[in-house]
């Protein structure tokens, strides 16, 4: 089963959301901007991950953190996160799950399956 993560990364730590396929929320918490951290949210998820996070000041970071850790990684332009969402006010709980929900959208578009 595929879980799909969303993170909302700041300069000390990052919120991620995990959702499995279902759309439940299998992760919902702040971790620390470190190795350690990722670490950590991948050893709760204990599946085949894929993560989608915003290109903000800190991504390559990131990306380089992640990218033999897990099984896919796509970058989301801010603006166009924002637009989607439709956020007023912007929290890191609602932007990781965001995240991940439009990455499970996308997934089950590709492959057929349903929402």
């Amino acid at each position: 089963m595929t879980v799909f993560a969303g993170l909302d990364v700041h300069k000390k730590y990052f919120h991620a959301t995990a959702l499995e396929e279902s759309g439940d929320i299998l992760v919902q918490k702040n971790f620390p901007n470190s190795s350690e951290g990722y670490d950590s949210i991948l050893a709760k998820t204990g599946r085949k991950v894929k993560v989608a996070f915003e290109a903000t000041y800190a991504w390559e970071y990131v990306f380089e953190e992640l990218e033999d850790r897990v099984e896919e990684i796509k970058l989301a332009h801010p603006k166009r996160t924002e637009a989607i969402t439709k956020e007023r006010i912007k929290t890191d709980v609602r932007a990781s799950e965001a995240l991940a929900k439009l990455l499970g959208r996308d997934y089950s578009r590709n492959h057929g399956n349903q929402p």
